[in-house]
Parts: C-alpha cells; sequence; structure tokens
C-alpha cells in the first residue's frame, strides 16, 4: 500500500495518541453528545436497514461502534495499525466483531473500487490530511452515483477561532506557522514530539470543492459549538461540555460553531 508522508502519520502511530484523545474528546459527558450526532448522520444520510457503511479514517473505532449497534455493517479502514489495532479491540468488546471488517488504506490512494459504496462518512480524519484535496478525490470516487458522503470537520468562521484571533493578537502570539490555503487555513502542532496538522475550513471552499467532484451538499448542521473545553479542566469543563449538549440538542445554527457536519449526495441514480 503506498505511504503517506511519515511527517503526517507518525502521531497516529503512538498509543500516546489513543490515550489523549480519550482524555479530549471522549469524556463521559461528550459521549451523549456523539450518540445524538452519529444517530443524526445516519438519519441525514437515509441509510438503509442493514446496509454497509464505509468509517473513512475509523480511528479508535468509536463511531464504528455506534454504527454497528444501530444496525449496519461497517467497513472501517485507517492508514495507522496502531488505531486499527485499538479498533479492533473496542469492537471485539462491543460484540460486534462480526458486524465490522478492517482494512489498512490511506485516504489519499485508495485501494477501493470506484462507486463502491453507497454510504461513507469521515468524522474528524480529513482536517489532519495536508493533501486534502487527494483525500477529496477519493472520497468522492469511491461513493456510488446517488450515494451519500458525510464530512464531520473544522470551521474556520467559528467563534472560537474569532476569539483566539482577537487574543492572539492582543497579548501580540502570533500563531507560528499557519498557512492560509484555498480551503482554509492550517497549522503544524506538536503532539507527542511529534507533527500534527490540523485544517481550518472555509466551509463554503469546501462545499464548492466537492461540487466540482459531483457531490451537492444536502445538510450543514453544528457539530461542536466550542473546543475551549479541551483546554480547561474541573468544573468548568464540565459546564463547556455540558454547553456543546445543549447548543447540539437546541439545533444552534452550524456557522459560530467550531465544528460543523456535512451531508453532500452524489450526482446520478442508485443502481437498483
Amino acid at each position: 500500500m503506498p505511504d503517506m508522508k511519515q511527517t503526517e502519520t507518525a502521531v497516529f502511530e503512538q498509543r500516546a495518541t489513543v490515550e489523549s484523545w480519550d482524555i479530549d474528546y471522549y469524556h463521559p459527558i461528550t459521549e451523549r453528545y456523539y450518540d445524538r450526532a452519529i444517530s443524526t448522520m445516519l438519519r441525514l444520510m437515509d441509510v438503509e436497514p442493514g446496509a454497509t457503511v464505509l468509517d473513512a479514517g475509523c480511528g479508535p473505532g468509536v463511531h464504528s461502534v455506534r454504527v454497528a449497534h444501530a444496525g449496519y455493517r461497517v467497513c472501517a479502514i485507517d492508514f495507522s495499525q496502531t488505531m486499527l489495532n485499538e479498533a479492533q479491540l473496542r469492537i471485539g468488546a462491543a460484540g460486534l466483531a462480526s458486524a465490522v471488517e478492517f482494512r489498512q488504506e490511506d485516504l489519499t490512494r485508495l485501494t477501493l473500487p470506484d462507486a463502491s459504496f453507497r454510504y461513507v462518512f469521515s468524522w474528524g480524519v480529513i482536517i489532519h490530511i495536508r493533501d486534502v484535496e487527494k483525500a477529496l478525490d477519493e472520497l468522492a470516487r469511491v461513493v456510488e452515483p446517488g450515494g451519500k458522503l458525510a464530512l464531520y470537520v473544522t470551521n474556520n468562521r467559528s467563534w472560537d477561532q474569532k476569539l483566539e484571533s482577537m487574543l492572539r493578537f492582543v497579548l501580540h502570539k502570533p500563531l507560528v506557522g499557519r498557512e492560509s490555503l484555498r480551503l482554509g487555513n492550517g497549522v503544524w502542532y506538536e503532539m507527542h514530539e511529534q507533527k500534527l496538522w490540523v485544517w481550518h475550513f472555509d466551509i463554503r471552499e469546501l462545499e464548492k470543492q466537492l461540487a466540482n467532484r459531483g457531490l451537492h451538499l444536502t445538510h450543514r448542521v453544528i457539530g461542536e459549538f466550542s473546543e475551549i473545553q479541551r483546554r480547561v479542566g474541573g468544573p468548568l469543563r464540565r459546564m463547556l461540555l455540558r454547553l456543546n449538549n445543549l447548543c447540539y440538542r437546541l439545533k444552534f445554527p452550524p456557522g459560530p460553531a467550531v465544528t460543523n457536519l456535512l451531508v453532500f449526495r452524489k450526482q446520478g441514480s442508485v443502481p437498483a
């Protein structure tokens, strides 16, 4: 299998990254949000009973578990063998091993056939791919005509982004290495002595790029309202997590939110 750039992938092969994600993303309060959000995603994608869903970048498998629990089959792919190993453990512990197939794949160079899946989702994954347009090409290629693609992505017009920019300006602490690109802006961060690329997407440009690939936006909904909770602890963090849950339940507009869920439909008719 062709390799992605080592600078992008090394951080995902570390066990410490799995442990950090559990702390940063999967607090018990947040689990309720993810349960609702994955259920909403499946509904907006109109996934048929018993269908197979491609989890494009499954990481430690937390959302593959949710999709399989909902009664669907899952093809879970990831570049990182560490992540795949962890996902297999969690799927097995949930008693869902028979519902999930695992494959090691590079999202920028998939070995999957054209139009091989009717339902594809990629949750918080393409934000870490510097050469993201290759990943968009591949995701668009494997969705069959009439099929659906769901992307969970960052939003460069969020209130979080505006607040951080204002504070950095006031404190004279610019974000070193930030790049402004056609699809938004991004920066390399340090994580466990490795590099981690993070995009903040221009949602309108991302929508345009996918339209050029035959995928048209059908739904845009709020994800997490804020990520500030990952920088604090104790009661303040719990309060901010509950605020995220509340904004999601109230269907707060996606524009100010730090993450958005986007659902696209590929042009063409669904095969009989």
